[in-house]
């Protein structure tokens, strides 16, 4: 994909997006630090952490979990044999490659993703619930656009 040069303006343009992204995510971060004890009190912060960002991608192999976490092949195979063992995720055989493992979320580790993201919708919904319909359709056309450019897999 060809890069693209931003103008002063551009980058200007952008700059409130930017912001926007940032505190999005630090209200998320806030959130599920927040609420880690009632979500998954036998998992550590760290480990919790790297399985809110899998919750994503499940389920997948061990690459796409150093991919999205950034562990190495050594600490991505610790974390996924940490969880395995506390019965969070699932790992087995994949059926189409028999050398790699398929890796996937518990029906209880799918429940509190669940409960994550309705306590993270009411978190993002209360910012929102002062905006005119003309406001939120203009969040909605924004968001369909950041969304079409950030929905690559990584």
């Amino acid at each position: 994909m060809a890069t693209r040069e931003f103008s002063d303006r551009e980058r200007r343009d952008l700059e409130s997006f930017k912001r926007m992204v940032r505190l999005i995510d630090l209200k998320r971060r806030t959130y599920l630090a927040k609420n880690r004890p009632k979500f998954a009190v036998r998992i550590p912060p760290v480990q919790f952490n790297h399985l809110m960002l899998l919750r994503f991608v499940l389920p997948c192999n061990l690459s796409r979990v150093m991919a999205v976490t950034g562990l190495t092949s050594a600490g991505a195979s610790l974390f996924v044999e940490r969880l395995v063992s506390a019965g969070v995720l699932r790992r087995k055989t994949d059926p189409h490659d028999r050398r790699s493992v398929v890796i996937s979320a518990s029906p209880e580790t799918q429940e509190i993703f669940r409960q994550v993201d309705r306590g993270l919708n009411e978190l993002i919904e209360g910012y929102f619930t002062r905006c005119s319909a003309e406001e939120l359709a203009v969040l909605e056309r924004a968001g369909a656009i950041v969304c079409g450019k950030l929905d690559d897999p990584v």
